[in-house]
């Protein structure tokens, strides 16, 4: 970092991410471990609450900084630069994103906004879950009397017919405790996700559909149970209604090119096992004409992303037994999957949003199902093989106006074209 970028940085003003302090203040400890468990960022003294640079006494400050951090567990990775302007010196306080929450005498601390303020022990477990510090789904939660036969029995009869691995019954105990189901003769959070009443023990383990009418909900369902059962529910479902989307040709009523199930399935399945249980809110699927955004709770962990999505599971136990039953294939495998998938499809675009405390896919049509009247025409005319120079001569427009259109059209599945060049020829599908 040189002089200049610390001026830009001052230009720009104080944010999330930069403080200005006249001097080093009694709380500075506090400061710094709340830019630590926040995103780091940069803490900026000697100059005043505008912008103004008033400096400050650089070799004393720098001691009373040395010896306010030595109170924060662990010590958060810092870089203090002195720089001097006009015989002024003002120090830029480099501070990286810590890989485990920092605490001053037992209270963490978190920058928010312009501000920091203690974590409540609920916050400091889904923050600690949101860096990986926390393995929440290896941690006991109910006796072991709560788990439910029916269940248990289900996911070995799968295991046996995907993995080939039966385990005899009086086995089955010690085979869920290497699986991370069971530890200290309890059913841990990710066994209550698999064997237990979820919705008793685990309420925010739910999938939520929103079928959405513009800007406001028109209906929505709840699915509860185990983790398994309602992914697969929610799955059918989602597939039921996207089928729903007809249009008429003609005579004939055809669905529109459906949106592709293994992507569906997919992101379905990532919002289930990589999402963060300790944040107290569902998945949530909302469903319009011409997307699907399937959201769950939790961010990326640090050192994941979408560049180079390696499996870095946040919840490892649960990964384990999606995969004894055939809904994880291969770790790290499914992000790079529906991108693969969504490229071999013509007229899908896919998308994902990061924030730090949500994932997000979305699968958008990138072309409108909203046929107008020479769309409508040209379908007509295509129940015999014709070229553009036909259909531009039958319904009077343009040859690049018809071109067009047959793209629209083909990219939703409603055509196809034969040949190439001046001979290329068009039939419905």
């Amino acid at each position: 970092m040189d002089l200049n970028q610390v001026l830009e940085i001052i230009r720009s003003g104080e944010t999330e991410k930069v403080e200005f302090k006249r001097i080093v203040t009694k709380d500075i400890h506090k400061s710094i471990a709340a830019m630590a468990n926040a995103d780091g960022g940069h803490l900026i003294l000697g100059v005043d609450e505008h912008g103004n640079i008033i400096g400050l006494d650089a070799k004393t400050s720098v001691d009373r900084i040395t010896n306010s951090i030595q109170s924060i567990i662990p010590p958060p990775k810092i870089h203090i630069n002195n720089f001097e302007l006009d015989h002024r010196h003002i120090l830029v306080i480099e501070i990286e994103k810590s890989s485990n929450l920092c605490s001053i005498g037992g209270v963490v601390y978190l920058r928010i906004g312009g501000g920091i303020r203690p974590l409540s022990i609920q916050e400091i477990m889904a923050a600690s879950s949101e860096i990986g510090s926390l393995e929440w789904d290896r941690a006991p939660l109910v006796d072991i009397e709560e788990m439910q036969s029916n269940y248990v029995t289900s996911f070995f009869s799968k295991r046996k017919e995907l993995r080939g691995k039966e385990v005899k019954t009086p086995d089955r105990i010690r085979c869920l405790k290497s699986l991370g189901a069971i530890k200290d003769n309890k059913l841990t959070n990710a066994g209550v996700l698999f064997f237990a009443q979820t919705n008793e023990h685990l309420p925010q383990a739910k999938i939520r559909i929103v079928k959405m009418d513009g800007d406001e909900p028109k209906w929505s369902k709840e699915y509860e149970g185990p983790i398994w059962k309602i992914v697969e529910s929610a799955y059918e479902d989602l597939l039921k209604e996207v089928n729903k989307l007809e249009i008429v040709v003609g005579t004939k009523r055809r669905i529109l090119g459906p949106f592709p199930p293994r992507v569906l399935r997919e992101a379905i399945i990532n919002a289930a096992v990589h999402r963060n249980y300790v944040i107290g809110s569902d998945i949530r699927i909302f469903l319009e004409d011409n997307s699907i955004s399937i959201r769950n709770p939790g961010g990326l962990l640090p050192g994941v992303s979408l560049d180079d999505p390696e499996h870095v599971p946040r919840n490892p136990s649960l990964c384990n037994l999606m995969y004894e039953i055939g809904m994880i294939e291969r770790y790290g495998y499914g992000i790079r999957m529906m991108r693969k998938e969504i490229e071999n499809l013509k007229g899908f675009r896919l998308d994902f949003k990061v924030t730090p405390n949500r994932f997000e896919v979305i699968i958008e049509r990138s072309v409108s199902l909203n046929l107008d009247q020479l769309d409508t025409k040209i379908l007509g005319l295509l129940n015999e093989e014709l070229r553009s120079g036909d259909l531009s001569k039958r319904t009077g427009s343009t040859k690049p106006t018809i071109i067009a259109h047959l793209k629209k059209l083909e990219q939703l599945g409603l055509i196809e074209k034969k040949g190439a060049g001046p001979q290329t020829k068009y039939r419905i599908k």
